[in-house]
């Protein structure tokens, strides 16, 4: 190497061997170093924060899938469900910010859990922002045996029947567990949170009439199919596939916040362009006709942010629900 060296010009040795210093600085500084050229080269983890056959995990699948298809490397989908997606958030958070592990979570992992129970991550500090994928349409459905069948109806029934209702969310601290509760609270009505492991376990206590109600993505096909019964669109707009849903706005609830978005974050000092590389095939993919009909159909209005909008997001959710919590004494 140094006879190689010796016999190139002088300038241009000292320009290597001071690249070479500057690398040794900033490694030796704990400093992530750029990512290697032909990234990816290898399987690619993509850990999701939900269980099987929830509407997280199907949007993962979804994302993996066009990945795969674009980077020609193996995305391979782990679920890492518990803890309110805490576990998976923790894995990532941990991994070696190489852009071979990246994390499917939503804004609960970031906005709602650190306010209420101790995490072993930081929601801001531990990781990097990739990009927004979606955004999540739910409905406020109630099992086919209660008793009514409008929200003002249920609002009413609850309050003639206080403490003898339960509701179901995808665990505590879960975005459909402070959307339910800051609902409640606007409502005036008494009932109980009993905490699932997903959406699609909740949505089947619903079916089963463990629970009496739910607000979740899950329950949208069994209220077009008649098996539950739809009081209100818990979104901006309508849904598409129930136009004559009115929303909780419309109904006046206007306060009660209904967004819930998921996202692509890797640990905390992935490199730029490692950054850069997911971004750009994520821009491609969402002007994919046929991948945002497969993102549409999973539950999930298809959205595309990138990574400095995404940390706005972040940061501007996370002020925003802990002072929800706080205020529905919810907060640690």
């Amino acid at each position: 190497m140094s006879r190689h060296l010796s016999s190139l010009p002088a300038w241009t040795r000292r320009c290597l061997v001071g690249a070479g210093s500057i690398a040794v600085v900033l490694v030796g500084a704990g400093i992530a170093a750029p990512a290697l050229a032909g990234y990816p080269d290898r399987l690619v983890r993509m850990v999701v924060a939900y269980p099987p056959g929830g509407t997280g995990d199907l949007v993962g699948r979804v994302i993996a899938e066009g990945l795969r298809e674009r980077l020609g490397v193996s995305v391979v989908v782990e679920n890492q469900s518990g803890a309110a997606g805490a576990i998976a958030a923790t894995a990532v958070a941990r991994a070696k910010p190489d852009g071979y592990t990246i994390l499917l979570g939503g804004n609960a992992l970031f906005a709602i859990l650190p306010h209420m129970t101790k995490v072993n991550y930081d929601p801001v500090k531990d990781f990097t922002p990739i990009a927004n994928v979606g955004e999540s349409l739910r409905v406020l459905a109630v099992n086919n045996n209660v008793p009514v069948n409008t929200l003002a109806e249920f609002i009413a029934y609850a309050k003639s029947n206080p403490g003898k209702l339960n509701y179901g969310s995808a665990g505590v601290g879960s975005t459909l567990h402070i959307m339910t509760e800051s609902f409640r609270s606007a409502a005036g009505i008494d009932a109980t949170h009993v905490p699932f492991r997903g959406s699609s376990p909740a949505a089947q206590a619903l079916l089963a009439g463990d629970i009496q109600f739910l607000i979740d993505t899950s329950v949208i096909p069994y209220v077009e199919q008649g098996a539950l019964r739809g009081l209100a669109a818990v979104s901006d707009r309508r849904l598409s596939a129930l136009p004559d849903l009115p929303t909780l706005a419309e109904l006046g609830y206007p306060n009660v916040r209904t967004s819930g978005w998921q996202a692509l974050l890797g640990p905390a000092d992935l490199p730029a362009d490692v950054v850069n590389v997911l971004n750009q095939h994520l821009a491609e993919l969402f002007k994919d006709a046929a991948f945002v009909k497969r993102l549409d159909k999973v539950g999930v209005t298809p959205r595309y942010r990138g990574p400095a909008e995404l940390t706005t997001e972040l940061r501007d959710d996370h002020r925003y629900f802990g002072e929800v919590l706080r205020r529905l004494s919810l907060a640690q």
